[in-house]
């Protein structure tokens, strides 16, 4: 069945390509894509993991994505016949002395992100320490082990910095100067050290993400189809940072002798067959409402007293197939019908769909700086839906509406200059 479905999900990414104008970028179309890269993975992990899918989840992955593909096209259709905005007001960049102050700020936090690691990972070399730090912070149910409210803060605000220098970089360009160009580098340098220093990669790869969305939708013209040249560009961009995501999983505390593509198959290829167990073997019910769907969103409501539920974190089970272990990684349809069963999985699946395809064709016809800026902070919610429920988990939060405005006061403090970006 794993051939059915890479054969299906290969014709949907194209029958999705041509439907949605040509544009990798359209949601439904990445989502074929990174489907159709997941099972891809799997298959080369098969005679390792020697599955073989039920027909049900077969089912389950092609209907979620053809509705998909059906709700981008009827977005499409939606807002073809509406005339582009063209760019509006002035933008100017951000001032030199600026930049160097937020350096400043963000080594502060670099170093505050070092004292946490030492205090809840111990003594020793960093990678040890960050390989305690990480079982700790990651997956333990003590509150000492967890980061300090005041310090998350400092996080948020040096991601939100990130998004900020990467529109920065992307729109100016060249206008920067030597000395602009070397402190934006910089500053994303420093932005990239402290999010490693969390115990992952997940927040760095949503900056690369963030980057070539901004780097897409900025382009002059906006979204247009590739060229061939420009797609081969692309790829080799991959590849870097499929390598940059291997080459750094000591740094985070992640052991592992397998080779880059072993690593990288192994990684990304568990998630349909993850699914495919979990839908044989499903664990008993939380009793929580929402509790893997709406996870920052109920801890946030338990904080302020709204929901009278114990502190708790998501840890999905690992799975065995073939007496070798394919993770923990299940796709986001994992947590909706953990929750809610398949229809809620359908309702929650359409509702991801319906907003964020009608979100992307306005954003190509009414071009907002700041509207393109939360665009890109939440494009890895399309990238990693095989990998994860980001959207629902993260994004729907009270954290997320903090960076969000956090990113649209800096934007207007310090690139907007009496225009409507």
């Amino acid at each position: 069945m794993i051939y059915c479905l890479l054969a299906a999900l290969v014709g949907l990414s194209m029958a999705s390509y041509g439907l949605c104008g040509r544009d990798f970028f359209a949601p439904a179309t990445m989502l074929c894509l990174t489907f159709a890269f997941s099972c891809a993975c799997a298959l080369y992990n098969l005679p390792r993991w020697q599955f073989d899918l039920a027909p049900r989840t077969v089912t389950l992955v092609v209907g979620a994505l053809t509705l998909s593909v059906g709700i981008n096209a009827w977005a499409r259709g939606c807002f073809q016949r509406v005339r582009v905005k063209p760019w509006q007001g002035q933008a100017s960049p951000i001032p030199l002395w600026v930049s160097a102050g937020i350096l400043l700020v963000l080594g502060a936090v670099l170093l505050v992100m070092l004292a946490q690691v030492r205090r809840i990972g111990g003594s020793g070399s960093l990678a040890a320490a960050m390989a305690v730090f990480r079982a700790k912070n990651a997956y333990g149910l003590s509150l000492s082990d967890q980061l300090p409210g005041w310090v998350r803060q400092l996080l948020n605000l040096s991601a939100v910095v990130a998004f900020l220098y990467l529109f920065h970089l992307i729109w100016f360009g060249r206008r920067l100067g030597r000395l602009g160009l070397a402190l934006n580098a910089a500053i994303l340098a420093v932005c990239v050290g402290v999010s490693l220093l969390t115990g992952g990669r997940f927040s760095a790869m949503t900056m690369v993400v963030a980057g070539a969305v901004l780097w897409y939708m900025l382009r002059s013209g906006g979204p247009r189809a590739w060229k061939l040249g420009t797609l081969l560009r692309v790829m080799l961009a991959i590849l870097a940072v499929l390598y940059g995501f291997y080459a750094v999983k000591t740094l985070v505390g992640r052991q592992s002798e397998d080779t880059l593509v072993e690593y990288i198959t192994h990684y990304a290829g568990g998630s349909i067959p993850g699914l495919d167990l979990y839908l044989q073997d499903p664990p008993a019910p939380s009793g929580i409402w929402g509790k893997e769907t709406f996870y920052s969103l109920n801890n946030g409501l338990r904080k302020l007293g709204v929901l009278d539920i114990p502190y708790y974190y998501i840890h999905h089970e690992f799975r065995k197939s073939g007496g070798a272990s394919i993770g923990n990684i299940y796709t986001a349809l994992r947590d909706y019908h953990y929750d809610f069963g398949l229809g809620g999985m359908l309702v929650l699946h359409t509702a991801f769909s319906v907003i964020f395809s009608f979100w992307y064709e306005y954003l190509k016809k009414r071009r907002s700086h700041l509207g393109i800026l939360l665009w890109a902070m939440v494009y890895y919610c399309v990238l990693f839906y095989p990998i994860s429920n980001s959207f629902f988990a993260s994004v729907v939060s009270f954290g997320f509406v903090i960076r969000a405005a956090l990113l649209a006061g800096l934007y207007r403090l310090l690139i907007q200059k009496n225009a409507h970006g």
